[in-house]
């Protein structure tokens, strides 16, 4: 899509992390744009009466999807009624385009077509699914990564949560130098299909793999697992980036089978929920770093191509 099904602006804050500002309240769900959802997802973001300014999402009148943020301070969230008060990470939030199922509130997920209905076991996904996307990023005064974020359940239940055995899988296309994860998550290097403008690459081993809260037999952290691929070697801030999405699944698969004794990935594991946005935190790249926000991205298309590839995968 480009985005020109709806049309407005919202806003979120420390106080609305989960469904923007409705008048003098939150809503209780982040806004529909066809089979997609704009998601503020300010969901580690910290402050207090004196924090101003907001993270904004817009749909303007060519149909592209504008993120901004601009906050005068962005601690973590550490309050009892935070979504991980303990969260142990720069991140303050991920303002994306969701498609699938709303994570941990099925019943706020956006309508989905008919083409790729989630959750999908991951076995049965189409190979060459391709995700595609056009954007333009401003990441001025911001520790960030643009990534597309992927997450898997050891079940096909139509309310996923965050619990043991959940996989966050995150592909990222670009990111700064305060987002690099350290050496001592790092697993391999895999090969992943990708275009960049129109320019198609194998992959061969083009990604840097990562993982953490992974154990043996399908354990996790209580709260999941993640891996990540990096594109550590042609990261992109501006233009238009497929990714073979079902090659990054397959990926995740030989990884947790290999170095962590998981067995059949695909034939139990469902796919729930593919978001594509940019995350975003405090300069210094610190857990409780404070400073200022200021950023944009345009997301001008996003679309899930079934059954092409990387080279001509088109909105």
């Amino acid at each position: 899509m480009p985005f020109t099904e709806a049309n407005g602006a919202w806003s979120w804050t420390h106080d609305c992390r989960v469904g923007p500002i409705e008048g003098e309240r939150c809503a209780p769900s982040a806004p529909n744009v066809g089979t997609a959802q704009l998601a503020g997802n300010t969901w580690n973001l910290g402050g207090d009466d004196d924090t101003t300014g907001a993270l904004r999402m817009a749909i303007d009148a060519d149909g592209t999807a504008q993120v901004r943020g601009e906050l005068s301070d962005a601690p973590p969230c550490t309050r009892p009624d935070c979504v991980a008060p303990e969260a142990n990470t720069w991140v303050r939030g991920f303002p994306s385009v969701v498609y699938g199922l709303d994570l941990c509130s099925a019943l706020t997920s956006p309508p989905q077509a008919a083409e790729l209905q989630l959750p999908m076991r991951v076995g049965d996904i189409p190979s060459s699914l391709v995700g595609t996307t056009t954007y333009t990023a401003e990441p001025s005064h911001i520790t960030y990564t643009i990534a597309y974020d992927l997450w898997l359940n050891p079940s096909d239940t139509r309310d996923p949560c965050r619990a043991d055995g959940t996989i966050e899988v995150m592909v990222w296309t670009d990111h700064d130098a305060e987002a690099r994860l350290p050496d001592s998550l790092r697993s391999a290097n895999t090969t992943i299909p990708y275009a960049i403008d129109g320019v198609a690459h194998d992959g061969t081993d083009a990604w840097v793999v990562y993982s953490t809260n992974v154990y043996g037999d399908g354990a996790t952290a209580p709260w999941g697992g993640t891996v990540w691929f990096v594109l550590d070697q042609a990261r992109v801030t501006n233009g238009t980036v497929s990714v073979d999405l079902s090659a990054a699944l397959a990926a995740t698969a030989g990884l947790l089978e290999q170095y962590y004794g998981w067995r059949d990935f695909a034939g139990t594991y469902w796919l729930d929920t593919i978001a594509f946005g940019i995350e975003f935190g405090p300069t210094d790249g610190q857990i409780y770093g404070d400073t200022p926000i200021d950023f944009s991205l345009d997301l001008t298309a996003y679309c899930l191509v079934i059954g092409g590839d990387v080279r001509d995968a088109s909105c």
